[in-house]
């Protein structure tokens, strides 16, 4: 079969590249790879282009209600699949998070690693070659050199544009304007625990096995936090990683407190970063998320039950990542709880803090960062 595949790739390789745009994203449909995608079909390049996803269930886009935009799955060697090979070699431009998309090595098909974040954890050996990228993108000086050091190499690619997703801190959006009117709340948290490699993973993060994914998370603990809740008038969001195995998490729908897969953001057409805009305090541990709600300069409680299980086994990019962490350090349930009570009165003593990390990590603090793409690609509506 692999033989077959490189065979039909040579082949196709000969072939002009078109007018197709290739979008992946393992985050589903969400991240960079949507926010980009977005703004193209706002600028009606859809019209210009032809434009195709690979996502795990096309089956599940077809109802999003998107014009000429074709949604595939990757598989083995199928019918189907050689259509992925043959966009695959024949694409101009190729939009991907995670998984490189394109074949073409004539310098003719643009491949453009919009990345799911800059990286404070040590994801050096995750990634494959940097040469497969044309461009890759980041958010600042800085924040380049972070992601160079992830991937190896790749300095002279970088181009600092803004993360398209970062847009949608600063827009409304209406899937997720519906979602919460659902709730009464005068506070809203977004709570998002990063991706534990263990039992469901090859791939080792932490030094030690533990008894759940998530930290901090039992029916005990989540009584008293959702109480909290109750008395401050809160609503806890709670949003696990895509790729987290959901098996070996528990949910919790109380009264004023939310849990959400990926699939359920779909079905509700929930725009994270359009949640996260709309929410007063964030609630992670060291995903990156959080270098980009620093442009909103809201408090962060960063959920630090595991860092020294983390530390000494995958580690991080810097030397002392607490000093990348502007906001309340929380190790305990009571610390927990206290970051609540101080988000109801509006007591947040990390303002400064952050907003000198962000000019560090940020270099646009606007909602521009698809349209500068498009332009720096010269494929943005003024060509049609």
């Amino acid at each position: 079969m692999k033989r077959l595949m490189y065979i039909l790739v040579g082949l196709f390789r000969l072939l002009p590249v078109k007018n197709i745009v290739l979008f992946e994203s393992m985050s589903g449909f969400q991240d960079n790879s949507k926010a980009l995608f977005e703004e193209m079909m706002r600028q009606r390049l859809n019209q210009k282009y032809k434009i195709i996803w690979f996502v795990a269930d096309p089956k599940r886009m077809n109802n999003l209600g998107y014009d000429k935009v074709r949604f595939m799955k990757k598989s083995g060697i199928t019918r189907k699949s050689i259509r992925y090979l043959y966009y695959s070699c024949v694409a101009k431009y190729c939009f991907y998070t995670h998984e490189v998309l394109g074949y073409r090595k004539d310098g003719q098909q643009i491949r453009f690693f919009l990345t799911h974040g800059t990286p404070l954890k040590d994801s050096r050996g995750c990634f494959g070659e940097v040469d497969a990228h044309t461009y890759i993108l980041s958010t600042s000086e800085y924040a380049a050199t972070l992601r160079a050091t992830s991937l190896l190499g790749g300095e002279d690619k970088m181009q600092i544009l803004g993360f398209p997703r970062n847009d949608k801190l600063f827009c409304e959006d209406a899937g997720t304007a519906r979602f919460l009117a659902k709730y009464e709340y005068t506070k809203l948290v977004v709570w998002l625990p990063t991706f534990k490699h263990i039992r469901n993973s090859d791939r080792v993060d932490f030094a030690t096995d533990s008894a759940t994914d998530v930290s901090l998370m039992s029916p005990t603990f989540f009584e008293q936090l959702n109480a909290k809740l109750v008395a401050t008038k809160t609503l806890l969001v709670i949003k696990f990683h895509p790729n987290q195995d959901l098996r070996f998490v528990p949910f919790y729908q109380m009264s004023n407190i939310v849990t959400l897969s990926n699939v359920e953001m779909l079905q509700e057409r929930i725009d994270l970063y359009a949640l996260l805009g709309q929410s007063d305090a964030l609630i992670t541990d060291f995903s990156s998320v959080y270098f980009d709600y620093l442009l909103l300069n809201k408090p962060i409680g960063f959920e630090l039950g595991d860092m020294a299980n983390y530390s000494s086994g995958r580690g991080f990019l810097v030397d002392e990542p607490l000093d990348y962490m502007p906001g309340t350090k929380i190790h305990t349930e009571a610390d927990f709880l206290q970051f609540i009570e101080e988000l109801a009165v509006n007591n947040d003593a990390y303002v400064l803090e952050r907003a000198k990390l962000c000019t560090k990590m940020n270099r646009f603090y606007d909602n521009n960062a698809a349209k500068r793409i498009l332009e720096f690609l010269e494929m943005d509506g003024t060509t049609l």
